[in-house]
C-alpha cells in the first residue's frame, strides 16, 4: 500500500527549507533579471496541478510587487494565443511544469520562443528537463522532485518559487522574513492536524467534498479539489466563496464537507456565507490563522493555523492538510494513492 504520496505530503517543510536555499543561490541574478522586466505582464502557465499554482501564483505576483500578472492553462495559449497576447503588449510568460516534459507546458514554451519572440521563465523541480532547456531563464525547486504521481510538495514548493520571486521583486524584507518561516510552521501544523485531516479523510458519511477559497486562496481550493478527486475518486468541486450562492448550493446536504480556505481580506463576507452553508445542512471545515466569532458559531471543524503570518505568506500551510484528507479518504476506499486510477505522472501526448 501507499508509501511514496505520504512520504512526500510529510516532508514538505523540508523541501520548502531546501527550496528557500535554492532560490537564496539565484538571488544576485534574479535580482538583475527582475528589474529588467519592469513593465512587463507575467503569464504564469501550466496543466491540471500548475494551472492551479498558475492562478494562485498570479494573485500573489500581483499584490506583492503591484504589478500585472495572470495565471492560464497552457492549452489557451496554444490554441487562442490572441486572447492571452496583445500586439504591443510586454510579457514574460511563465511555464511551470514539476517535470519539466508536461508535452502541453512544453509545447508553449516552444511556440512563444519561435512564434512571439516572448521571454520565458520556466519553473520546474528538474533542471535538466526538455522545459529547462527551452526556457530563457529557469528557477529549480530541486528538492521538491516527487515519485508519487499525484502533487503535493512540489505545488507548494513551486509556488513558494513564486512567493520569493515576488519578494525579491517587491524588495519586501517583512515578507521574505515570513516565506523565511514557512518551513518550521509547516512542521507544527502537520503534527497538530494530521490525526484530525485522518479523521475526516475516514468519515464514511460523506460522499461529496466542496472547496471555496476567495483571491490568492481559490487556486489552492481548485487544487485541494483535484487532490481529493485523484488519490480517491471522491465527487469534488472548487468555487469562488461567494459564487457558491449563485446554483452550486443547491448540492448543500449533511453527506457534503464545504471546506472554507479562509482569507483575511474577505473575512466579513466569508463568515457570512458559512453561516448560510450551515443553514442549509451541510458539514463545514474551516482552514483560517484565526478563528473570529462568528466561525466559532458556524463551523463544524476549525483547522487553526495560528501562524501569525499575512494571508498572502501563509497560502502553503493550508495545503498539507487537505493533502492528508484527499490520501486518508483514499485509503478509507481500499484505494492506493501511488496507483491512482487513470492517471501517471507526466501527461506526455
Amino acid at each position: 500500500m501507499s508509501k511514496a504520496t505520504i512520504k512526500e505530503i510529510l516532508a514538505q517543510p523540508e523541501a520548502w527549507k531546501e527550496t528557500l536555499k535554492d532560490i537564496g543561490r539565484e538571488r544576485e541574478w534574479l535580482i538583475k533579471y527582475l528589474r529588467e522586466i519592469n513593465g512587463h505582464e507575467l503569464i504564469f502557465t501550466g496543466c491540471g496541478t500548475s494551472y492551479h499554482l498558475a492562478l494562485s501564483g498570479a494573485s500573489i505576483y500581483s499584490k506583492i510587487t503591484n504589478g500585472k500578472a495572470r495565471g492560464v492553462p497552457a492549452s489557451d495559449i496554444l490554441i487562442f494565443p490572441d486572447m492571452i497576447f496583445t500586439k504591443n503588449g510586454k510579457y514574460l510568460t511563465v511555464p511551470i511544469s514539476r517535470s519539466g516534459t508536461t508535452t502541453e507546458t512544453v509545447r508553449v514554451a516552444q511556440f512563444i520562443k519561435e512564434k512571439l519572440g516572448i521571454e520565458t521563465l520556466g519553473i520546474s523541480c528538474y533542471g535538466d528537463s526538455k522545459l529547462s532547456g527551452i526556457c530563457n531563464r529557469k528557477l529549480i525547486a530541486s528538492a521538491a522532485a516527487e515519485e508519487s504521481v499525484v502533487m503535493t510538495k512540489s505545488f507548494t514548493s513551486m509556488l513558494l518559487v513564486i512567493q520569493m520571486i515576488s519578494a525579491i521583486k517587491s524588495g519586501d524584507k517583512d515578507y521574505e522574513k515570513q516565506l523565511q518561516s514557512l518551513p518550521e510552521e509547516g512542521e507544527r501544523i502537520i503534527d497538530k492536524y494530521q490525526s484530525i485531516a485522518k479523521e475526516f479523510g475516514e468519515d464514511d458519511k460523506l460522499n461529496k467534498f466542496i472547496y471555496l477559497g476567495q483571491g490568492p486562496f481559490y487556486g489552492l481550493a481548485s487544487e485541494s479539489m483535484l487532490k481529493i478527486k485523484e488519490m480517491s475518486c471522491s465527487n469534488s468541486e472548487a468555487y469562488h466563496c461567494l459564487e457558491f450562492r449563485h446554483g452550486p448550493k443547491s448540492i448543500a446536504d449533511n453527506k457534503a464537507l464545504v471546506t472554507m480556505l479562509s482569507s483575511d481580506s474577505g473575512e466579513d463576507y466569508e463568515d457570512a456565507l458559512l453561516k448560510d452553508i450551515k443553514e442549509l445542512g451541510a458539514r463545514t471545515l474551516v482552514l483560517c490563522d484565526k478563528a473570529t466569532e462568528e466561525k466559532l458559531n458556524s463551523a463544524d471543524y476549525i483547522v487553526e493555523l495560528d501562524s501569525g503570518l499575512s494571508e498572502y505568506a501563509r497560502l502553503i500551510l493550508y495545503m498539507p492538510i487537505t493533502q492528508l484528507i484527499g490520501y486518508y479518504r483514499a485509503l478509507s476506499k481500499g484505494l492506493d494513492p501511488d496507483s491512482p486510477k487513470n492517471l501517471t505522472q507526466v501527461v506526455e501526448l
